[in-house]
């Protein structure tokens, strides 16, 4: 067997790495930060305690590369979702809608994310990371979305950054009360027919509520 070339091995590491970062996430949904150990997520991965080591120094170093790489993915998404052509309204309206269907798919990526923003201190210091900033970096975009809307007339006029918050509050707190409901409802057994509808109903309810703002006059 010849030996692995170099673009074989870069592949091979950024498989490897990606396989304890969802396994990180995993470990992190059911622990936390400072009950997670380095062993718990080898073993999630199905890899040698070692081997981890091999890719991440620590449990800082790991756990700052995953929030970094989870939220920059969150803020590519937006950004080029937000880009589309359309109605501004729309492309709202269909926003909320695509990350809230996301909670309920895989409701623990969602976990993660409302967990973390209490464990940010532990991976930075405030001199190193500002969660307002990145807030505001992520919003960025929606905030351009909401004036060019405004233009449009298919907004009504307001605090374009305002607004931007406003809508993002209510579409957060939307995808904690879905994954919430979801999971109280699998504990209590109700059939997934009727699971998948009650709970499409309340996500209905959540795209109204954060679309609203919007809403010509």
């Amino acid at each position: 067997m010849s030996p692995r070339t170099k673009e074989q091995n870069e592949i091979i590491r950024k498989q490897r790495k990606q396989e304890i970062l969802q396994a990180a996430i995993r470990v992190y949904v059911d622990k936390g930060y400072v009950a997670s150990e380095m062993s718990d997520i080898a073993v999630q991965a199905g890899l040698a305690h070692g081997l981890v080591y091999y890719y991440f120094k620590n449990k800082k170093a790991l756990f700052r590369e995953l929030y970094e790489y989870m939220m920059e993915e969150s803020k590519q998404y937006t950004k080029t979702f937000f880009q589309q052509e359309g109605s501004a309204y729309t492309l709202f309206e269909s926003y909320a809608r695509i990350v809230c269907e996301r909670v309920l798919e895989n409701p623990v990526t969602q976990r993660f994310y409302m967990r973390i923003s209490l464990d940010v201190h532990h991976l930075y210091t405030l001199e190193e990371f500002s969660p307002f900033e990145w807030i505001r970096n992520f919003m960025s975009q929606m905030t351009l979305a909401i004036e060019k809307g405004i233009q449009q007339g298919a907004i009504q006029q307001g605090d374009a950054n305002l607004m931007a918050v406003q809508f993002w509050g209510s579409v957060s707190q939307g995808m904690n009360y879905l994954d919430q409901i979801q999971q109280e409802l699998t504990t209590q057994g109700i059939p997934d027919a009727d699971r998948k509808d009650q709970l499409k109903t309340i996500l209905d309810q959540v795209v109204e509520s954060a679309i609203s703002l919007f809403k010509p006059k």
